[in-house]
């Protein structure tokens, strides 16, 4: 419905994953580039679910527009304007406060009917998992020689066979593209593909956690630096096939979307979210080991940094390459879409800095040990002044006792002494005695 002296009225929809605007494309369009928006055109020959009910839309303006991702920017664009699936209508304007057009804010059941709202849902997901496809493709196109050196030389079958199925999804959807329907035939050789990519996405989480062990059992700089020379690498290489495994499953969920479309459309709302399910549980377990390998990153940084004053070139050179892993886990992150805490290798301080302060440190705890010593000796002169009157009392007292003990055995002594006729001893005895009585 247009309005008196403003553009074409542009219908809204938002679900969890994205916002669909229906509407004139150019209209649409230049609403976007006036936000600086990012956006995905769509044709409703391109989208067989959304399509089909686009096409039976009597508004011909309803049959195309563009898809926009749910971002932070994005959302704040719905918040200005209007609220999804609030029955209100939000009006944009420019600079100068002339209404430049209107926006609708609509649900699905608001616009089609039930069967066609489903179609539309549907189309949303569809274009959602399109748009993480390309994000990670930009992301694997990254990929150093290194890097793709070594997912060569790998002979991990499990490898193996997720690339098997890359070519498998090619050639479907090549198949899909030319005559419109996936066969039977051609269905049956990539349904195997989910148990293939969950399979090679469990290993290579199990590979991150290797080397996380490795890190977590590495105490020197040395023992740490040797771990990393392999382990820098082999960790890029294996985010890398998470990335890779992430997106074969998602270009399967875009044709198993509309192989059941095609099969029993009336259960398509029901497969639509288990499919979106699915993909939120993956990438919540990503996002706990990548976050657990982050912090075993933090934690061998801190544990080596100590050791600066001993190892400086060791230790600058192992934060270094725990930096290097810690911007690969951050890019990662980013390109799959998955929030994480802002985290960065802190550098160790130069080697002056650690010995100056090791200096430091040592003659405060010289200092702090003399104080020490000084109160003890004060402490230990006292304890010895009053044990030496202690001492010099008890040695008096006992010396007296033992006077008295002495003087009164010489007395008990002198009486028995008295009743020996001492000649009679002397004459008993086989010598002489020198000296007379």
């Amino acid at each position: 419905m247009a309005k008196e002296g403003c553009s074409q009225e542009i219908s809204v929809i938002k679900d969890d994953q994205g916002i669909l605007f229906l509407g004139d494309p150019r209209e649409i369009q230049r609403f976007f580039e006036e936000h600086s928006l990012a956006s995905r055109e769509f044709r409703t020959k391109a989208l067989k679910m959304g399509g089909v009910a686009l096409q039976k839309a009597s508004d011909a303006s309803m049959q195309s527009g563009r898809w926009v991702k749910l971002t932070k920017e994005s959302a704040e664009l719905v918040k200005k304007y209007g609220k999804a699936g609030g029955l209100q209508p939000g009006v944009a304007q420019a600079a100068n406060g002339r209404i430049v057009k209107w926006l609708k804010f609509e649900t699905p059941s608001q616009l089609f009917s039930p069967a066609m709202a489903t179609g539309v849902a549907g189309m949303m997901t569809q274009m959602a998992l399109e748009q993480a496809i390309q994000e990670i493709t930009d992301y694997l196109a990254t990929i150093d020689d290194k890097v793709n050196d070594l997912l060569q030389d790998q002979k991990d079958r499990v490898l193996a066979d997720l690339m098997g199925v890359v070519f498998e999804l090619d050639e479907a959807t090549s198949i899909r593209d030319c005559t419109g329907t996936l066969s039977d035939a051609a269905w049956s050789k990539v349904a195997p593909c989910a148990k293939t990519t969950g399979t090679a996405l469990a290993y290579a989480l199990t590979k991150l956690q290797g080397i996380c062990d490795k890190l977590a059992r590495a105490h020197s700089p040395e023992d740490v630096d040797g771990v990393l020379e392999r382990a820098t690498d082999d960790a890029r290489m294996w985010l890398f096939v998470i990335a890779r495994a992430i997106q074969t499953r998602d270009r399967f969920s875009v044709i198993e979307l509309e192989r059941a479309f095609a099969e029993k459309p009336e259960v398509l709302e029901e497969h639509r979210l288990a499919i979106v399910e699915a993909r939120r549980d993956r990438l919540a377990k990503v996002r706990t080991k990548v976050d657990a390998m982050r912090a075993t990153l933090n934690e061998t940084a801190d544990r080596v940094r100590g050791e600066k004053l001993l190892h400086p070139f060791v230790v600058d050179r192992v934060l270094g390459k725990l930096d290097a892993l810690m911007a690969a886990t951050r890019e990662f992150s980013e390109q799959l879409g998955i929030e994480m805490e802002e985290k960065t290798i802190e550098r160790a301080p130069g080697w002056d800095v650690v010995a100056r302060k090791f200096v430091e440190d040592r003659a405060a705890d010289a200092a702090a040990a003399g104080e020490q010593m000084a109160a003890g000796a004060q402490d230990l002169g006292g304890k010895a002044l009053v044990g030496a009157q202690d001492l010099g009392g008890a040695v008096a007292e006992g010396a007296g006792a033992l006077g008295d003990a002495v003087g009164k055995g010489a007395q008990d002594a002198a009486k028995a002494l008295e009743s020996i006729d001492l000649g009679k001893v002397a004459e008993a005895l086989p010598f002489k005695l020198p000296f007379g009585r």
